[in-house]
């Protein structure tokens, strides 16, 4: 079966040159009509020129992608609908997370996520009125892995699978279909960080090809998945989880109890692979009739360390606050809210934090009062968060991005302001803490940073693309849910009572405490006294010859190999060489001269039975 895109209207952003330009010339010469978008006029007229040369359909367009309406509207206008979107654009601004500008992160963020917000949204009303839908999102092995100097890239293309993952929900029952695909091809941008001898291996076409069998509606539909491709080589990930730990959910459930069980979390002898955050038993059972947890000696304390924590007044900030001034931190207690704030730094202060327990090792009350400043701002001010804190005590040696709103919302319904402020607070926030507390780290050769984020949203799993390149750069991750401000909106109560924020702290301090050197860029998972890592696993994929012509025909007859995760060639790499040391290995994936004549003498007669 050859796969033909008559009567399909596909728009492409960025295709004036390299991955966008491939998949241009490919969709045209199936028979799909090509939207052809570039800000550069110049580069997408010649890509619609040499469309239209060879008989096919296609239209320039030079809008911005974060004026999606208007990318949309030319698709409208040409071609009477659209069917397939494409979000391709990108830029890189890379530098070391250190000197990196607010402008290079933000250009990036602009560009790749909220372009592919914008573009999505405005053909999403479309999608869901015909009842059929192809948008392929592009991230890369940077926001899967991390990548030294690529914070800002990391953390756009992370977000875009999270995104990926919430519209595949969102659109099945529409018939709308959302692909991740992590791509290395030669491009401009790939031109400034790979060599020549590299490039010349990494053709677009190789890519191509993958990005069309999934967009027919007669091919493979894994709406909701994560691919890499290049070279040749074509591959699948998923989400590995380790069984975990579960600590009983007492006054006993402290960081001191965490770091006595911990090598319980990162043990993956008994996995699972969750495909959303609902992919968790309950253990609040099992953790409530356990014996009292042991402690650790010594202790986990933060005598003489201070801490700031965002998003503080209530729910699982509070719950930090409380914690850590306990175990003998100084507390830096942000939030938006003065009340909030102010509350909590009282609260501190009074010395009213005991425990009734008579276990041994276990940190004490306070009975003088804890030490704890308030400051009342949005966590984008960073800067003014970290001047608090050096003004009050000094100094700063650990942060908990914890500062998050939730505007819970179909995408049809959602606003373009809504949108942004999530992305602000979530995303923008954490970028802009990080980087105020980073040269005091660096100088002091000593600092803690956990974010809270998710797999499966796009503002929080760009914190995680974000903290993984920190974890390169100098480290670590959490995934807390809890009942909080923001989960009362979307839970029933009796859950909130469940997972109480009391049941996330302990983990959190301990990943931040001077005994824990190990997790650095990792991922946990934490809810009602239970913890687990949560990590990669690469299928083993299939590497297709590199001295032929890749069809999306050859794509679909090899899709059950490389989508394989059970036959023993599964990986789990960790760093984005890791991740392309199978692709670089495909270079030298020759077909036989014989099978090369064949292949030819097959196109030539396709060819010619479709000019007759």
């Amino acid at each position: 079966m050859s796969l033909s895109f008559k009567g399909q209207t596909v728009v492409i952003t960025g295709a004036g040159g390299g991955l966008g330009k491939a998949y241009s010339l490919l969709f045209a010469s199936r028979g799909a009509n090509v939207v052809v978008n570039d800000f550069n006029a110049e580069a997408a007229q010649k890509v619609v020129d040499e469309i239209k040369k060879a008989g096919g359909s296609a239209i320039a367009n030079t809008s911005s992608v974060t004026d999606g309406a208007a990318v949309i509207q030319s698709a409208i206008s040409a071609f009477g609908g659209v069917s397939i979107l494409i979000n391709n654009a990108g830029i890189l601004r890379d530098r070391g997370f250190k000197n990196m500008t607010d402008a290079e992160f933000d250009q990036v963020i602009s560009v790749h996520l909220k372009g592919a917000f914008s573009c999505t949204k405005a053909a999403w009303l479309h999608f869901r009125n015909q009842k059929f839908g192809r948008i392929i999102n592009t991230a890369s092995a940077a926001g899967i892995h991390g990548n030294f100097g690529q914070a800002n890239y990391s953390a756009a293309k992370m977000s875009l699978i999270g995104f990926t993952k919430s519209l595949a929900r969102e659109g099945a029952k529409y018939n709308i279909s959302a692909v991740a695909i992590a791509p290395v091809a030669a491009s401009a941008m790939t031109a400034t960080i790979m060599s020549p001898e590299m490039l010349a291996n990494l053709k677009p076409e190789f890519v191509a090809p993958f990005v069309a069998a999934v967009c027919h509606p007669d091919g493979p539909n894994p709406s909701g998945r994560v691919f890499e491709i290049g070279a040749g080589f074509v591959t699948e990930l998923r989400w590995e989880r380790s069984k975990g730990t579960v600590w009983k959910t007492d006054d006993t459930f402290t960081p001191s109890a965490v770091k006595l069980k911990w090598s319980g979390v990162t043990d993956f002898s008994e996995v699972s692979h969750p495909e959303s955050v609902s992919d968790v038993d309950s253990t609040l059972e099992l953790a409530s009739a356990m014996p009292p947890n042991p402690q650790s000696a010594p202790p986990v304390r933060f005598d003489n360390k201070t801490v700031i924590i965002t998003g503080a007044g209530a729910g699982l900030g509070r719950a930090y606050a409380l914690m850590y001034a306990r175990l003998g931190a100084n507390v830096v207690v942000n939030d938006v809210s003065e009340k909030g704030a102010h509350a909590v730094c009282s609260e501190i202060k009074s010395g009213r934090l005991s425990f009734s327990t008579d276990v041994p090792n276990l940190m004490q009350a306070f009975t003088a009062g804890g030490k704890a400043v308030p400051a009342v701002c949005s966590a984008e001010d960073g800067e003014a968060i970290v001047k608090t804190a050096l003004d009050a005590f000094g100094g700063v040696h650990v942060l908990v991005a914890n500062a998050g709103v939730l505007r819970d919302r179909s995408f049809t319904a959602m606003s373009e302001q809504e949108w942004d402020l999530v992305v602000a607070v979530h995303l923008r926030g954490t970028y802009k803490c990080a980087k105020a507390v980073w040269p005091i780290f660096q100088k002091q050769k000593y600092g803690r940073i956990v974010t809270t984020c998710s797999q499966y949203s796009s503002a929080k799993a760009g914190i995680m693309g974000f903290t993984k390149t920190l974890g390169f750069e100098g480290p670590m991750s959490s995934l807390p849910p809890a009942g909080t401000a923001m989960t009362m909106t979307i839970w029933p109560q009796e859950m909130v009572d469940a997972y109480k924020p009391d049941y996330i702290a302990p983990v959190v301090g301990y990943l931040t405490s001077e005994a824990n050197t190990e997790t650095t860029g990792q991922l946990f998972e934490i809810s009602g006294g239970w913890a687990a890592q949560t990590r990669w696993q690469r299928a083993g994929g299939y590497g297709f010859p590199t001295n032929k012509v890749l069809t999306p025909e050859d794509i679909i007859s090899k899709w059950d190999v490389f989508t394989n995760f059970d036959d023993g060639r599964a990986i789990h790499p960790t760093t984005t060489a890791e991740g392309m040391q199978q692709i670089m290995g495909n270079f030298e994936n020759k077909a036989s001269v014989v099978e090369t004549a064949k292949d030819a003498v097959r196109d030539a007669g396709k060819a010619l039975k479709a000019k007759l």
